[in-house]
């Protein structure tokens, strides 16, 4: 059974890339196919597991929608700030904040750069283990 244990940060270290390349494969592929406009922040909207960011914003046809971002629960944004939103215009509800004062693609670099010290710390105690 202890030989098994590298494996645990190498999963953790792979479910949390594969997540963060889900995130920006959506990401990039609204921000090159997707329609740009000014979006206003309601607030956020609670589950039980998470909180998400509703953003309020008019399509290209007039259309009011009200959709909610997904992955900010811990942002900075405040009710009533304006921000970028680049939606889909077949499915207008899945939309993504693209530019706002407080957003930052660190993060992004921050999770990639865990999951892959997790996969290289269990391959390391893989090789120590086995």
């Amino acid at each position: 059974m202890l030989e098994y244990y590298p494996l645990l940060p190498m999963a953790a270290g792979a479910v949390l890339l594969a997540v963060l390349f889900r995130h920006v494969r959506a990401s990039s592929l609204l921000a090159r196919k997707g329609v740009r406009t000014q979006g206003v922040i309601e607030g956020y909207e609670e589950t039980r597991r998470t909180s998400r960011m509703v953003v309020r914003f008019r399509t290209g046809d007039g259309r009011e929608v009200r959709a909610a971002h997904t992955s900010t629960g811990w942002t900075a944004a405040r009710a009533g700030d304006t921000v970028t939103v680049s939606y889909d215009p077949a499915e207008p509800e899945r939309a993504r904040i693209v530019e706002a004062r407080w957003l930052s693609s660190g993060i992004d670099v921050v999770f990639g750069l865990l999951g892959t010290a997790l996969i290289g710390i269990g391959a390391l105690l893989g090789v120590l283990a086995w």
